[in-house]
């Protein structure tokens, strides 16, 4: 879940500021999944949902895809099957492992700082209810 809330810039006009968001979060995601197994981008598509929590534009996850292969973290082949249709098949490679490993180190460092803001919200408010 996004939260958002409105904040004034200096020419008082109000924005949204989205909260919740990880950027590139999917990256991660990816890796993890092709970790696991390699897979084509309709099964990755699926995977992400139901593993990650993340529903992502079937063209924005080939794009992550491509660029993700052109620095190395994945590589794909084609899956010529006969009578069936043909699938770009993709796979982490040694690289992808430590970017992965990386990102993992790095969002735990986030979610600590994030647990330690709820851990003084509630010592602040402790009626409220994080949801």
């Amino acid at each position: 879940m996004i939260l958002t809330y409105m904040y004034n810039t200096r020419s008082r006009h109000f924005r949204s500021r989205e909260f919740g968001a990880v950027e590139r979060f999917i990256e991660p995601c990816i890796l993890l999944l092709l970790s696991k197994t390699p897979s084509h981008g309709y099964g990755l598509l699926a995977d992400l949902a139901t593993h990650c929590g993340e529903k992502v534009d079937i063209g924005d996850l080939y794009r992550t895809l491509r660029s993700m292969e052109m620095d190395g973290w994945v590589t794909s082949k084609w899956d010529e099957k006969q009578g069936g249709r043909n699938k770009r098949v993709y796979k982490i490679t040694t690289d992808g492992r430590e970017i992965l490993k990386d990102a993992v180190a790095s969002l735990r460092k986030t979610d600590n700082l994030i647990h330690h803001l709820f851990t003084g919200y509630q010592k602040v408010f402790p009626d409220a209810k994080i949801v």
